[in-house]
């Protein structure tokens, strides 16, 4: 699997010759601002740590696909907790305790600190124990916006990547190519500047700026079904929690598009399932709105059962 960044050469050099010849840090720091694809970065050195071909990550092992899938035993993530600010002291005792077990299938382990910058003074020292001699096997890889906020002694233990902004054009070329529906040159160029060359944030807007009918949004949904998008998925979603007529309207619009992505699909088996499975379960969705459920709970549950069908059917 190639190197998930566009631009940031420097970065993809150093992390590939690390990954080339095995030695790739056993605690790394991921700097930058948010959506610089911080995450993505991290889940693709997850992989190539975990692994078990020789040219990592290969994308097709066991331990790929389960990675791929979110599931992989041996990669542990904190953050903070719902509805609080910092990662707790506690949290990173657990960690640390995970730490010192051995890993359940590949024959290392991951640990994933996001959000690093929110630990306070006293779990950044607990961090640090296990920092100052950890087991072989284990890999730290810490996600910040910035390393400023974490302590000296932590930094000293850690290897630094910070994330940069990419060249404009290679930026664009990107959006046009992988964001769907396609948007028109004009339309990038004025995201991209907007969000200062940040194309996280670039993609962002574009999906703000995007028709707000039910109809247009159907037809967008339609064309994540198949990227596993959760996050776009949702942010098309929620701009109906608090109209149920444009929900219901959203619902008779996707099940015309499956209907349609179905007749287009029918030679891929692995999609036709996923298609003809969506296609019956729209109807459950369609009749909890005549409840008194909460919409956003309601997106939610659809987006977790695409994702649920998508890993099923497409590995």
């Amino acid at each position: 699997m190639s190197f998930p960044l566009i631009s940031n050469e420097k970065l993809r050099f150093a992390l590939e010759a690390a990954i080339k010849h095995d030695h790739i840090p056993h605690a790394i720091i991921l700097e930058g601002e948010a959506g610089l694809g911080k995450h993505t970065l991290a889940a693709y050195l997850s992989r190539a740590i975990l692994c078990s071909e020789n040219k990592k990550p290969c994308g097709e092992c066991k331990s790929c696909r389960l990675n791929l899938s979110g599931s992989h035993p041996d990669v542990i993530t904190v953050a903070p907790e719902d509805k609080k600010k910092n990662i707790s002291v506690n949290q990173i005792r657990e960690l640390r305790q995970t730490a010192f077990v051995k890993p359940h299938m590949a024959e290392r382990k991951v640990l994933i600190i996001d959000k690093a910058e929110t630990m306070n003074e006293q779990s950044q020292n607990a961090l640090l124990k296990v920092l100052e001699e950890p087991p072989k096997s284990v890999y730290f890889i810490l996600i910040a916006e910035t390393a400023a906020a974490l302590l000296e002694t932590v930094l000293s233990r850690c290897v630094k990547f910070t994330l940069s902004v990419p060249e404009k054009a290679a930026a664009k070329e990107w959006i046009s190519s992988n964001v769907k529906p396609k948007r028109d040159d004009e339309l990038i160029e004025s995201a991209l500047v907007s969000s200062k060359g940040n194309i996280g944030r670039a993609i962002t807007l574009l999906r703000k700026k995007s028709d707000n009918s039910p109809e247009s949004a159907a037809r967008e949904f339609s064309c994540m079904l198949f990227d596993g998008d959760e996050f776009g998925m949702l942010c098309l979603l929620n701009r109906f929690e608090k109209d149920r007529p444009a929900a219901d309207a959203f619902f008779a619009s996707l099940k015309y598009n499956i209907a349609t992505l179905l007749r287009e699909n029918y030679r891929d088996t692995s999609k036709a399932k996923l298609l003809t499975e969506l296609y019956s379960l729209i109807d459950s969705f369609t009749a909890s709105l005549k409840t008194n459920i909460n919409l956003s709970l309601l997106f939610t549950a659809l987006v977790a059962a695409i994702e649920k069908l998508r890993k099923n059917y497409l590995k």
